[in-house]
């Protein structure tokens, strides 16, 4: 917003306020006062202090959570580096195909699949666009046994709580043979089609020979599971407990550890649901109908029957990110200059890096205290570096601005009763008159606690975000439903040549005299 249009809002205030000055009134954060005679004003020369902080891990897992998305793949970013994203996920049992009845005789497996939705919509022409999708390139996906229990309590706590799991965790020992290794892999933006299959497993064609579908679904991950691995792991297990108990089977087959490596030192990077993500194993068997005389064999007849086993993932499905930051990124993350700030700072998703914000100093901090103002409202902006970002495909569209010390939402965010006002709070990229690119935050209530109510003046900090909503949802793991954003920016720091770029607090306020 301009100060031309932020000088008709307090002349508009000051209009309204001398109308009723004869009323008596109280504000947040100040005395009551009687009878004012008010002077709006700004104050803009708060000192603010911007440095880099490297974002080592992050929730990645817990069923405090929200269920659902998890990210896959590599890309490589010529202003932030390379990011890579693998996923350890635990499977559920298939309980309506794992009896004591077995699976049947004479089992032949037709196919073994993974099959993970990607995140898509619809356009006016009906089809699919993938969305959350970052890079061109074809990488390699790997897909292993999990041997790693991944539990939802944690023993720490006596079973008492969700178990945690974070973005670094090592699974490097946790991972058996290899169930499929697809090279050159690219998504596709075509319809998913689940086809008919005859009794013998064979597909159910048309006149035309082409296959006939059973279901069109939206666009989804497909990839083909070694089948003797299968055959060791459920079929040669026919009947037995460790399938039929859900307990032992979640001992018993801990789940797939999938993973993304590069081709020519690049990929793609995919958000995908993997909350409707699935093994499906697709077998034939015999089922023998002795005509009503089981002593009699001689009538007995052999029919063969195709069935389907599908194996759901479960909870909790945790993400391993890597980042390897460009050498840029990492030579200012190294030099950060927590007394004097940076002249740049980088706030990256993923683990990434975030920026950490002081305001004021301490004798600047007394001078402030000791003034009568009333805040009518507080802004801290901050501006984008463009010619830094230029060449990045992920430049963030928002960014959240939280306690650093204390780990938890500022008091304007976390006051917000109803979602809908989240907007109010800001943080959107946009532009002044002038096309400059930045970032904004009304921080009102926060600076009215720390200069009229005498609040810690904690140590802030800027990250990539989505929406407040999960944040306002989820506040014990504020930060973590945004933590699959790859995303990120480059500001300017407070020791930027460049003074009218600086970040800047702007304080409205009046002053009762």
């Amino acid at each position: 917003m301009s100060h031309k249009n932020y000088g008709l809002i307090i002349l508009s205030i000051v209009l309204l306020l001398t109308t009723s000055c004869k009323k008596e009134f109280t504000t947040i954060g100040n005395q009551l006062i009687e009878q004012p005679d008010f002077q709006g004003k700004i104050y803009d020369q708060s000192k603010v202090t911007t440095y880099d902080q490297p974002v080592d891990k992050v929730f990645s897992a817990t069923l405090s959570l929200p269920e659902g998305i998890n990210a896959l793949g590599i890309y490589n970013d010529p202003v932030f580096g390379t990011l890579k994203a693998a996923v350890a996920a635990p499977i559920n049992s298939d309980a309506t195909k794992f009896t004591d009845d077995g699976f049947g005789d004479n089992v032949k497996i037709v196919d073994a699949r993974m099959i993970v939705p990607y995140i898509s919509h619809t356009n006016s022409d009906k089809t699919y666009e993938l969305d959350s999708v970052y890079g061109t390139k074809p990488f390699e996906i790997s897909v292993k046994e999990l041997t790693y229990l991944l539990p939802t309590l944690d023993p720490d706590t006596n079973l008492i709580d969700n178990r945690i799991y974070y973005s670094d965790f090592d699974f490097s020992p946790f991972q058996a043979g290899q169930i499929a290794d697809t090279i050159g892999f690219t998504p596709s933006n075509e319809s998913f089609y689940e086809y008919e299959r005859n009794t013998d497993g064979t597909f159910n064609l048309d006149s035309n020979g082409h296959k006939q579908i059973k279901d069109s679904l939206s666009p989804r991950l497909s990839i083909k599971l070694d089948t003797t691995f299968f055959r060791h792991k459920i079929f040669d297990h026919s009947g037995e407990e460790i399938l039929t108990n859900a307990i032992r089977f979640k001992d018993y087959f801990r789940g797939l550890y999938i993973d993304a490596l590069p081709q020519n030192n690049d990929g793609r990077y995919m958000m995908m649901d993997f909350a409707k993500a699935y093994i499906l194993l697709s077998y034939t068997h015999d089922v023998t109908d002795d005509n009503g005389t089981p002593s009699d064999t001689s009538d007995d007849t052999v029919e063969t029957v195709y069935e389907e086993i599908n194996l759901k993932f479960t909870a909790p499905k945790t993400n391993i990110y890597q980042n390897t930051f460009s050498a840029d990124m990492q030579t200012a993350i190294n030099n950060s200059d927590m007394i004097n700030g940076d002249d740049k700072v980088y706030v990256k998703g993923n683990a990434g890096a975030e920026t950490i914000v002081q305001l004021f100093d301490t004798q600047q901090l007394a001078e402030l205290r000791a003034k009568d103002w009333m805040i009518n409202q507080a802004e801290l902006n901050f501006y984008v570096d463009k010619q830094a970002v230029s060449n990045t495909l992920l430049q963030a569209p928002r960014l959240i601005l939280y306690d650093n010390d204390q780990q938890k939402l500022l008091a304007d965010l976390d006051a917000l009763e109803n979602i809908e006002t989240g907007a109010y709070f800001d943080g959107f990229l946009k532009e002044d008159d002038n096309e400059n690119p930045y970032y904004s935050f009304k921080i009102t209530r926060h600076i009215r606690n720390v200069l009229k109510n005498d609040s810690m003046n904690v140590k802030l900090a800027l990250r990539v975000s989505n929406n407040p909503k999960a944040l306002l949802q989820y506040k014990d793991h504020f930060l973590d439903p945004d933590s699959q954003n790859p995303s990120g920016t480059i500001l300017y720091g407070n020791q930027t040549t460049t003074a009218d770029l600086k970040p800047i607090l702007k304080i409205y306020y009046t002053d009762p005299k």
